[in-house]
Order: structure tokens, then C-alpha cells, then sequence
């Protein structure tokens, strides 16, 4: 741990309002916190980059000396590196308009002025860890800043994902926040989480009433595609006819496939009279008819025509939990598409006071955003992910993307993130990607992502002060997504199998006795 104000270094010529570059002899290391006093103020720095050098090693010397260099060269190496200025400690982080003075001292930042910069003394915010270089310095992230402005949280598989996803979860939970999980693995549909002794978790019904679906999305489900004209026009027109009879009360929701399916054969008759107009369109308005009966059987354990909306089931000061860990990744979108549409409409309509709103904000988070918000792949989910990203934070909607595997994550959505929490990354396109999206993300604070540990992450954003290395806590929750041990399961089942073969055998042992 760092002695409080110890002199590490000076500022040298080269310098600017945001960068400056300094001398030590050694006792700092890459990723420091330190302070420079100048211009009347307290100012906070980051060591961005450090190279040695030993001026006894520049000339030419027999290769035979070199222990004997090394022996009187230790109080002649001297560390250069460059600063990055966050900002005047008692000012909000208001970065000076003037460089450092060459000669400024340059100081480890006491635990003191790193506790006034990252610490909690606001309500709206959540401890996530401590300081990578500095463990006696808990850092704190503002709550209202994640859900306005959203968050990315980034890794390799293993790389802590799923704790870091747990930690923002459980703090959120503390604070009586409303959180909705799309659980594309059933992680966090057994996570143990209490307040008060009593569980916070609420799984929610994977079921879709097709009565409260758009046609877009009853379209998707009928694999009626946009190139289909003909199947289109008459699925639509038979939908929304009997969506307004079901409205009005002309018939009741019950009678809805029967409705839809008389409708279009209703179509199919009229096609099929000798002087119709509408006689070429017999063959398709035939094949939409299948396509509805085909959906109606393939999906009959998804729909439910007495079914609330699943919007409707969220509940204040709970992890709601939708598990998509049965179904297939088209299901996944449409459903995904769906409550993100709702919860949008829901929530103007309580900010603008009409009846029928979403009386609370709401936290989304989206596992394996790459899935359904592709860099490549054309989903209805990445539409409302990046409607819900640039208009939710008037309404109180945010969103945590999370994916390891950013390079395939839709770039567009990804720089709606004005938050995000960076755990090891190592492959370059992933870094480039990543870093093509944050402009806050230096080159060298990239190049500090594959030197990551597990749980070790870069945060940056709106929701904290200055970027920091942190290592996130361990979440006291329990869920199911932690990697399999192998080789105690195949111990297990060996042990197991072999229990079994001595019961028989004790068996026929004791029938031949008898």
C-alpha cells in the first residue's frame, strides 16, 4: 500500500492540459493514481505508460561487464512515462486549461483524495469493488447514471461476466430497484438473493398472448416474410379485423384462432367464385392459411389467450427473470422485441399521464447481446435495443448489454452504452471493436485489457468519476452459471456406476444363498 503523499517523480517539458510526461526513480508502476499541485489546485493523474532507462547501458561496454554494470547500476535506472490529467480533486474533476509547469512534483495519491474521488457518500450509488493498485479504496458507481445512460459489460468466457452482472444486480436490488433479466441460459432464474430474509427473484411466464402482439411480430411467428405481398396484405387485413372485433367486444378472445383462420378462408371462397378479382390470389391466401395452422401447433405451448402481458407481470423492487433457456433464438428475438416495444410504450404513457402505463423505471439486462443484437445478423430485437438505448433515459428504461464476444456485437448499439465495464479481453478485433465504440477508451487503456485477471475490469463512463482499473467483489447471490468441474462430474458418475455394480452383485450373492 502507498505512503501517503510520497514523491514518486517530476513533471518534465513535455506537456498539455490533458497529458504530461514525467521522470521517477522507480518506485511507481503502471496504473497509479497520483496528485499534481499547480495553478491552485489538486490535481488527479493516471500513470498511462512507463519505459526504463539506465544511462550506463547507452554506451558501448564489454559484454563481460554486464554483472558488474548491473551492480552499480541500480541508482542510475530512472522510469519515464506520461500522465493522463482526470481532473482537479475539489473542482467535480474540472480539468485545468493549463499543463503542468515542467518541475512539478508528482505525488501517489493519498487514500484520502482517491476516497473523495471514487467513494459512496451519494444514496444513488453502489459499491462494485476496490482499486486494482489500491485495495483500501472501495469504488462506487452512480446508479441513476447506468440506467439513463446504459451499460456494456465486456469479457472473455470466464473472465467474470456473470460476478459483475450478480454485484450490479445485488447493489441495484439494495437501493429497491426494478430489474428484468433476458436469461438466455437460465443463469438467474435460481439466484439467491434475499432482503429481509425474503427472496427477491420473480420468474416470469414465458407465454405470449397472440391477441397482444404486434402484426409485425404475429408476422414473424407465421413465417410470412416481407418479400410474401400477397400473404401480407390478407394476414394483415384478417388480423387486425378480428384484433378490433376482440377490442370492441364483438366476439371474445377465446374465439381468436377460430376468427382468424374463418377469416382467411372467408378470403379463400371468395377467390375461388368464378368472375373474382381476386382469383390469382387463391394459391396464397392458401398457403398463409397453413402457414397459421402450422404456427398455431408449433407454438401451442408458447401462446395463451388468457395470458397478461409479459410487461405486465414485472414487478417493482424484484429481479424479474425471463428464461430463454427452452426456446430457439428466433422465439428469443420476437419475444425480446416485444417487451422492449411494450415497456417503452408503457413508460411514455405513464411520463405523459395517460391511463395503462409502467409506473416504474425498469433495468433491462441482455445476456448474450451479440445473439440478438448482431454486428451481422438482422433482428427485430436490435431495432427496439438501439429505440429503447436512445430514447429510454427520458423515460426511465436502461440496458445492460453483456457479451464476450464483442467484435460480433452490433456497433450501434454498443456506443449507446455511455457506460461500460471492460474484464479481460485478449483478442486484438475485440479490442478494436470495443475501443471503435467508446472514444473515451485510450489506445493504452486497451492495451491494458489482456493483462486483465479474472474479475478485473476497466470502468469507465458516465456512472464514475475518472476511469478505473477495478477488482469487482465477489456477489454474495448464488446462481448457476459458474463453469462445470469435468472431472468431478465424470468422478461422480464413475463412483456412481460402480455403487451400482456392487449392489447387483451383493444381490445375486444373497440369491444364491437362499
Amino acid at each position: 500500500m502507498a505512503k501517503e503523499r510520497e514523491k514518486v517523480g517530476v513533471c518534465l517539458n513535455e506537456s498539455t492540459p490533458r497529458e504530461v510526461a514525467f521522470m521517477s526513480p522507480g518506485n511507481i508502476s503502471l496504473g497509479d493514481y497520483v496528485e499534481l499541485e499547480y495553478e491552485n489546485a489538486r490535481v488527479l493523474g493516471f500513470v498511462k505508460s512507463l519505459s526504463c532507462s539506465n544511462r550506463l547501458f547507452d554506451n558501448d561496454f564489454d559484454f563481460r561487464d554486464v554483472n558488474r554494470l548491473k551492480e552499480i547500476s541500480r541508482d542510475h535506472r530512472i522510469l519515464y512515462g506520461k500522465i493522463s490529467i482526470l481532473g482537479d480533486v475539489d473542482k467535480n474533476m474540472f480539468i485545468p486549461r493549463v499543463p503542468p509547469p515542467p518541475g512539478t512534483d508528482v505525488y501517489l495519491a493519498s487514500s484520502a483524495t482517491l476516497k473523495k474521488v471514487f467513494g459512496g457518500s451519494d444514496e444513488k450509488k453502489i459499491c462494485i469493488g476496490s482499486l486494482l493498485t489500491r485495495d483500501d479504496v472501495d469504488v462506487y458507481v452512480d446508479i441513476d447514471q447506468i440506467v439513463s445512460r446504459h451499460l456494456a459489460i465486456l469479457a472473455i468466457t470466464g473472465g467474470g461476466k456473470s460476478n459483475t452482472v450478480s454485484v450490479i444486480i445485488e447493489g441495484m436490488l439494495e437501493k429497491l430497484g426494478s430489474i428484468l433479466v433476458f436469461d438466455m441460459h437460465g443463469e438467474y432464474v435460481n439466484f439467491d438473493y434475499k432482503i429481509d430474509g425474503e427472496s427477491v427473484v420473480k420468474r416470469l411466464d414465458l407465454k405470449l398472448n397472440p391477441v397482444h402482439l404486434s402484426y409485425r411480430e404475429f408476422r414473424q411467428f407465421a413465417n410470412v416474410d416481407d418479400n410474401s405481398f400477397i400473404q401480407d396484405r390478407y394476414l394483415k387485413r384478417a388480423f387486425k379485423k378480428v384484433i378490433d372485433e376482440i377490442s370492441t367486444g364483438a366476439i371474445q378472445v377465446d374465439a381468436f384462432w377460430g376468427r382468424l383462420l374463418g377469416e382467411l378462408e372467408h378470403y379463400k371462397e371468395l377467390a375461388s367464385e368464378k368472375d373474382s378479382d381476386i382469383r390469382e390470389d387463391r394459391k396464397s391466401i392458401i398457403g398463409v392459411i397453413n402457414k397459421v395452422e402450422d404456427m398455431r401447433e408449433s407454438y401451442s405451448e408458447l401462446f395463451d389467450l388468457f395470458q397478461r402481458p409479459i410487461v405486465e407481470q414485472i414487478e417493482p423492487a424484484r429481479l424479474n427473470v425471463i428464461d430463454f433457456s427452452h426456446v430457439d433464438e428466433k422465439i428469443a428475438d420476437i419475444i425480446v422485441s416485444h417487451v422492449l416495444r411494450n415497456m417503452l410504450e408503457k413508460r411514455k404513457r405513464y411520463v405523459h399521464g395517460y391511463d395503462g402505463g409502467l409506473e416504474f423505471p425498469v433495468f433491462s439486462i441482455l445476456e448474450e447481446a451479440h445473439i440478438l443484437a448482431s454486428s451481422s445478423a438482422r433482428t427485430r430485437s436490435k431495432y427496439w435495443i438501439s429505440r429503447v438505448a436512445r430514447e429510454g433515459r427520458k423515460f426511465g428504461l436502461g440496458l445492460c448489454l453483456v457479451s464476450q464476444r464483442p467484435k460480433a456485437l452490433d456497433v450501434d448499439s454498443l456506443s449507446q452504452a455511455n457506460n461500460m465495464i471492460i474484464l479481460k479481453l485478449v483478442e486484438p478485433s475485440d479490442q478494436r471493436h470495443v475501443q471503435q465504440a467508446a472514444e473515451a477508451l485510450s489506445s493504452e487503456l486497451v492495451e491494458q485489457l489482456s493483462s486483465l485477471n479474472v474479475g478485473e475490469a476497466l470502468v469507465m463512463g458516465k456512472m464514475i468519476p475518472v476511469p478505473a482499473l477495478v477488482k469487482i467483489k465477489l456477489a454474495k447471490g448464488k446462481m448457476s452459471g459458474n463453469d462445470r468441474s469435468a472431472v468431478e462430474e465424470w468422478a461422480k458418475i464413475v463412483k456412481k456406476k460402480k455403487a451400482l455394480l456392487e449392489e447387483i452383485d451383493s444381490f445375486y450373492s444373497n440369491e444364491e444363498e437362499f
